[in-house]
């Protein structure tokens, strides 16, 4: 259990390897950051840097052709100085799951992204139409710190359908505390 949620928890911060080609490394506004036939579905403004400026925390969608649609996750910075714009700083399309089976729901559908100053959150959440009992909902933290953003908490809350029970699960990397809880949504 404990090397499977390592090893989900290391793939899920792997940077975008396939697309970067289709991404430029600098722009003059965030939205041209958005590759061609995608659209931009969520942009929040925040210095998420620490450099006074504000910067955009970009999630952007690839067109839907069945099941849920690919996404990338983004960081644009402004820059300072004479050269204004923006500069890709992070990107990632493996955080937030797609599928091409139409009985896998949405993850971004009741799913949020949140920045403010040093810091942005992805919640997202995993339910099947057909096939599983199984819910979760799922909370990743990033802060900026040592030139890049890092995972520094995660929470999943699953509830199976069927029975109510739970199953909660909170990660602070910071510290290195674990807090796992069960329970069921009907006594609790």
């Amino acid at each position: 259990m404990k090397t499977h949620l390592v090893a989900m928890l290391v793939a899920l911060a792997m940077p975008l390897a396939g697309q970067t080609g289709s991404l430029p490394r600098l722009a003059s506004s965030p939205e041209q950051f958005v590759p061609p036939g995608w659209t931009l579905e969520k942009k929040h403004l925040a210095d998420l840097n620490g450099d006074g400026l504000q910067d955009a925390l970009l999630l952007m969608k690839a067109p839907q052709t069945g099941g849920t649609p690919p996404r990338i996750l983004v960081v644009v910075v402004r820059l300072k100085g004479p050269a204004s714009g923006f500069e890709l700083a992070e990107l990632n399309d493996k955080l937030i799951p797609y599928s091409p089976d139409d009985r896998m729901e949405d993850p971004m559908a009741d799913g949020e992204i949140t920045a403010k100053r040093g810091a942005f959150s992805v919640k997202l959440s995993l339910l099947a139409g057909a096939g599983s009992a199984r819910t979760a909902t799922m909370r990743y933290g990033f802060r900026y710190q040592n030139g890049c953003f890092r995972l520094i908490g995660y929470d999943r809350f699953e509830t199976d359908r069927a029975t109510l029970d739970t199953l909660d699960l909170s990660i602070n990397f910071l510290t290195g505390d674990v807090v796992r809880r069960k329970g069921n949504a009907e006594a609790n």
